[in-house]
């Protein structure tokens, strides 16, 4: 099994818990969903590690990918939160979820609450996998717009 392999295996066991599956439901960039969105993001993740030869800690790699956008409710279906509004306040809402329901290490805590850096100024990735995740998804939510509209 090559590493890819692995890491994939890895990801899809994570992504197969039913507290993950409940991200479907969610609205994400253009006609996208929330779990589809943050599996790109992970694969996006190891191409990128993978291509720069990088050392990562590569379960809380997983862990804050998928993680990174758990808040739990369909932006784009509440009136009352606008798009800034979301950009900036969801980091915090999806720490605030997963801290719940999962055991978080410290690398996974800085993943998803610095995901939207620079956007949120004061939360800086202070690990080589949030700066991997913030990049990713940047990467990944352009081609959403895109592929999904």
């Amino acid at each position: 099994m090559t590493y890819t392999d692995q890491y994939t295996q890895k990801l899809n066991d994570f992504v197969s818990r039913a507290d993950i599956q409940i991200m479907r439901q969610f609205s994400q960039h253009g006609s996208n969903n929330t779990l589809n969105h943050v599996v790109h993001v992970a694969m996006m993740c190891h191409k990128i590690q993978q291509a720069l030869h990088l050392h990562v800690d590569e379960d809380s790699l997983i862990h804050g990918a998928v993680l990174h956008d758990y808040y739990l409710y369909d932006f784009k279906a509440q009136n009352e939160i606008s798009a800034f509004k979301h950009g900036t306040g969801h980091p915090v809402t999806a720490l605030n979820n997963a801290s719940r329901r999962f055991n978080l290490n410290k690398r996974e805590r800085n993943i998803i609450y610095s995901h939207m850096w620079p956007l949120t100024p004061t939360h800086l990735p202070l690990c080589k996998e949030a700066w991997l995740v913030s990049t990713a998804d940047k990467i990944c939510a352009l081609q959403e717009a895109f592929l999904y509209n």
